[in-house]
């Protein structure tokens, strides 16, 4: 192995561990914010929400799109485009089912559990979190170096 190699080696595996603590963060937030009742779950109240009152969005986080569904596409597009034009910090996450696992503590017993998951928006708390704060420097960072294609987060199990 070369010291290229262990460079490259020693980069992917701070590469892994920094993006480990992103997904540690995103959990934290929806953890938190669910228990503030501070999120809009789903596409189309969240479009709804960002027409009405985007000024007090912290952030949107948006399912990976694997659906062949073109209306969830679209509709995601446009809570991209939306979010883009208002500064709203927008982050995109690997699983619906794991959504569902950090939400599932927070799920009231009288209530059924949302049907849709592919958008969440996060309301501003009244002081962000040191995690809030680690996703939107996170954010800030994939804008500002240009970062294509987006990343996706993989949640924690």
């Amino acid at each position: 192995m070369t010291v290229t190699d262990l460079l490259a080696s020693k980069m992917a595996h701070e590469d892994r561990c920094y993006m480990n603590q992103v997904a540690e963060a995103v959990k934290d937030v929806v953890d938190m914010a669910a228990t503030d009742k501070r999120l809009v779950l789903g596409a189309m109240p969240s479009a709804e929400f960002l027409g009405e009152e985007a000024d007090s969005v912290a952030l949107c986080l948006l399912l990976e799109n694997k659906s062949d569904d073109v209306l969830i596409s679209i509709q995601h597009k446009l809570v991209e485009a939306y979010c883009w034009e208002n500064d709203i910090p927008l982050l995109k996450v690997d699983s619906e089912d794991k959504v569902r696992k950090i939400l599932s503590s927070h799920t009231d017993p009288n209530n059924n559990e949302p049907d849709d998951l592919s958008c969440i928006l996060v309301k501003n708390a009244d002081k962000m979190s040191s995690s809030e704060s680690m996703l939107a420097d996170f954010f800030d960072y994939i804008i500002k170096n240009e970062i294509e294609p987006f990343p996706v987060i993989t949640l924690p199990e």
